[in-house]
């Protein structure tokens, strides 16, 4: 099992939209997996197939399977159990997970990124603008010291900050000048 192998079942799972067939199939994976994925990753992409479902509790399930299993993924499995537990309606829990996370000040820009998502479906513009800065300083970090593949992540932080920023009322600064210069240099 590879990740190209992931990606394709999760775009067969876009067209035709069976979410739940597509948990089920990454749940008996999981249990499985050898080679280049970690069990904790497929667990992952397990509970957000249950959460495209609409199945939170599901989703929930296997985003803590993942954190126990304590394995190698993408991003950090507390951001998406964090999304899980708000759909739930456990907001204090789902909260806490989101401060532990920001005590332990992630370098990876995803973290941010799916943070400051999750913050932004729940109404929280601050919550967003924040997390989103704060991935935008860990891109520019990154960069300066030449990691420039961290660069993927600027765009979608700073154009959910810039989101954040509208809905809080506040004034254009710097991260969005550097926005309009990025989608200047992509267009």
């Amino acid at each position: 099992m590879t990740e190209d192998d992931l990606d394709d079942l999760e775009f067969d799972t876009l067209r035709t939209g069976d979410h739940i067939s597509a948990a089920q199939r990454l749940a008996d994976l999981a249990e499985s997996v050898s080679g280049g994925v970690s069990r904790a990753n497929v667990l992952i992409r397990a509970g957000e197939q249950w959460q495209h479902a609409g199945v939170h509790d599901k989703a929930a399930e296997f985003y803590r399977r993942a954190l126990e299993d304590g394995g190698d993924t993408y991003g950090d499995p507390r951001a998406y159990l964090a999304d899980a537990l708000f759909e739930l309606g456990d907001h204090d829990q789902a909260r806490t997970l989101v401060e532990q996370i920001r005590a332990d000040a992630p370098r990876d820009p995803e973290v941010y990124r799916t943070v400051a998502e999750v913050l932004y479906a729940q109404g929280d513009a601050v919550g967003t603008h924040e997390w989103a800065t704060a991935g935008a300083d860990v891109v520019l970090a990154l960069r300066d010291r030449g990691e420039v593949e961290a660069i993927d992540s600027l765009e979608a932080l700073l154009r959910l900050r810039y989101r954040a920023r509208n809905d809080l009322g506040q004034p254009e600064d710097e991260y969005d000048s550097l926005l309009d210069d990025l989608l200047k240099n992509t267009t």
